[in-house]
């Protein structure tokens, strides 16, 4: 059985058991909240409070727009770890290549304590973590879509509030 199908299987007893929001990464496994994971994250800042995440923020909007390329890492075209690699590496963190290395590279954080800069990973595939992005606060991150590019999304957005895996920390 693959990692992810255990916190899968989580995410249907609990929708299964009635549970009015969507499930979110807790940890361990997945958990009924009050609210939904972008009700959860909207109150978290969207500032960037220090001058590595102004950085961050100004490395961010450069990228806005650029299409996406699978595999890609430059301006020319990029997926969407390409795009976190490159961001992180231009303030001067080295994060790994791939959605599920830089998972497992970064510490977790839970709903409640998500903040700017903090890393976003989603199973979007089946199997296990295929896609990453960046929180910018106010319930929002950025990310390569492989549709439209680098573009700015809401977590309210079914696709992504039902495929949030993870939030974690590199900064």
């Amino acid at each position: 059985m693959r990692r992810s199908a255990p916190l899968l299987l989580c995410a249907l007893v609990i929708m299964a058991a009635g549970c009015s929001s969507v499930p979110v990464y807790r940890g361990a496994g997945v958990a009924c909240r009050g609210a939904d994971w972008s009700e959860a994250v909207s109150r978290a800042p969207s500032n960037p409070r220090n001058a590595r995440e102004n950085r961050l923020d100004r490395e961010i909007e450069s990228w806005m727009g650029t299409p996406y390329v699978y595999g890609g890492e430059s301006r020319s075209g990029v997926d969407c770890s390409g795009f976190t690699q490159a961001v992180f590496s231009a303030v001067g963190v080295d994060i790994p290549r791939t959605a599920s290395s830089q998972a497992a590279a970064a510490g977790s954080v839970e709903p409640s304590g998500i903040r700017y800069g903090d890393l976003l990973f989603f199973n979007t595939s089946g199997g296990g973590i295929s896609h990453v992005g960046i929180y910018t606060g106010n319930g929002f991150f950025v990310h390569a879509s492989s549709s439209r590019g680098v573009v700015r999304q809401s977590l309210a957005h079914p696709y992504y509030s039902t495929r949030l895996v993870k939030a974690g920390r590199v900064l």
